[in-house]
């Protein structure tokens, strides 16, 4: 077993040679006179290189503490040097590990990428993957891999957010029940997109929330606000997920629902799957069709706005004639009209006192990463980064976005761990794969063919 005073001695050497390291730093920029920003350089540079050092002592001293516990008779080491490079936000690291052979299970592994569950077959750590895939759901593939100093590919980090399964994310975490809520707002709005086939798509945004507080003088924030998203053309799922969200969440037998939006079809579809919701037309739009209607004359504009708060559509309607005999382009009268209708049939659903903030929400949720700037986009793509911000904008954990449920063991420098009993729980569902061996599983001739299939049905 390998004790403190070994691990002490080993991190003595290391942090010494990182010490003179510093020191020679410190005398260059002193006499030198360098500059604070080199100095901040220098030292990041260090200290990386500090954690490089110590994630290698701890996997090299794994891989010892397994081999002086491992029943010698039913596991043997088959190599005793395997090098493997992994990209991590300190750096580049490349450990040695020994390959074993398990002869009960017929199974090769190494101990050092089971006990820290490291990835198989990925050259990127987990915490550097979160990072890639969080920066590529706030700004594009190739700005994402500029924030990690190229070192991978714009293409690298396409993959990654592309391996990420988006239909089922993990839940963000449901406040069962909680305290009785008087008034629930649900406010809805949607983004257009560019296909890469040349057409256009449209994504939709429900958010829902308990009303705004005030931060400061010039600033409210929305209270427990959760956001749902979606590119298919029928409303039911999304207005499903909140329904579901809203049951699972709030005691519903006193709240009052809100329902605000700029009066498409898919929002109003709301109050089918939430019949006691109350709807309430955008201001925002309302203010924006008042002055296309008034065609920028202040006073009749607020006319307008007094007709649409009394809900006077006579008055509404001497506007729309005044106007009508004042435009003489056919444009001008089409322009009028829309305008009008628009009015008039979102007349009974205006509310003074409703406030939505849809249009803005749309713009810092989606439209900044989706369609402020010229890109084109997949279905499939476009729904993955619409979930992701979404998710991201609901707080969730892109820890468990990537790594899943998993349960990471205790370092094996801390606590004692039953190392065969570890390595027989690794893999218990892969006994009936087929075995595995170094040399041959990248040849397809007939040979290796004949061999794997003898070591599929043979004993060791």
């Amino acid at each position: 077993m390998i004790t403190q005073e070994e691990i002490s001695s080993k991190l003595k050497v290391i942090i010494e040679a990182c010490v003179a390291k510093l020191s020679m730093q410190i005398l260059e920029i002193v006499n030198c006179r360098g500059t604070f920003s080199a100095a901040v350089a220098s030292t990041q540079k260090i200290v990386n290189d500090l954690g490089i050092d110590i994630l290698q002592l701890i996997c090299s001293e794994v891989d010892k503490a397994y081999d002086s516990q491992r029943d010698k008779h039913k596991i043997i080491v088959k190599h005793k040097c395997k090098m493997r490079t992994l990209l991590t936000s300190m750096g580049e690291i490349t450990l040695a590990r020994k390959l074993y052979l398990d002869k009960a299970q017929r199974r090769y592994f190494f101990a050092v990428d089971d006990l820290l569950s490291l990835e198989k077959n990925s050259r990127i750590e987990q915490n550097m993957k979160v990072d890639l895939i969080k920066n590529a759901t706030l700004t594009s593939y190739g700005k994402a891999s500029e924030l990690v100093n190229h070192k991978v590919s714009r293409q690298t980090v396409h993959n990654l957010v592309k391996s990420v399964k988006t239909a089922n994310l993990p839940e963000t975490s449901f406040q069962r029940k909680r305290q009785e809520v008087s008034e629930i707002y649900i406010e809805a709005d949607e983004d257009h997109i560019h296909l890469q086939n040349g057409n256009s798509a449209e994504v939709k945004l429900v958010y829902v929330h308990e009303g705004a507080n005030k931060v400061c003088k010039a600033r409210t924030e929305l209270q427990n606000v959760k956001y749902f998203v979606s590119l298919e053309n029928e409303p039911d799922k999304i207005w499903n997920d909140v329904a579901y969200y809203l049951y699972k969440t709030y005691s519903m037998s006193k709240a009052k629902l809100h329902i605000s939006g700029d009066g498409a079809y898919w929002i109003k579809y709301g109050k089918q799957i939430l019949p006691k919701a109350e709807y309430h037309i955008d201001k925002f739009h309302i203010q924006k069709s008042a002055t296309a209607l008034a065609k920028g004359n202040i006073k009749l504009k607020s006319q307008i706005i007094q007709a649409m708060k009394a809900k006077d559509r006579e008055a509404l309607k001497m506007v729309f004639k005044t106007q009508c005999k004042k435009s003489i382009e056919r444009t001008e009268r089409k322009t009028v009209a829309k305008n009008f209708f628009y009015l008039e049939n979102n007349i009974d659903t205006y509310n003074v006192r409703n406030r939505c903030s849809a249009e803005g929400h749309v713009s810092h949720v989606l439209s900044s990463r989706m369609s402020s700037r010229p890109m084109g986009w997949s279905l499939a793509g476009a729904e993955r980064i619409a979930q992701l911000r979404a998710y991201y904008y609901n707080k969730g954990d892109f820890m468990r976005l990537v790594a899943g449920d998993e349960v990471y063991p205790d370092t094996i420098l801390n606590s004692p761990i039953k190392y065969n009993s570890v390595v027989d729980n690794i893999g218990a569902a892969d006994y009936n794969r087929q075995a595995h061996v170094v040399g041959i599983d990248g040849i397809t001739d007939r040979i290796s063919l004949k061999l794997r299939k003898f070591l599929k049905f043979s004993d060791f």
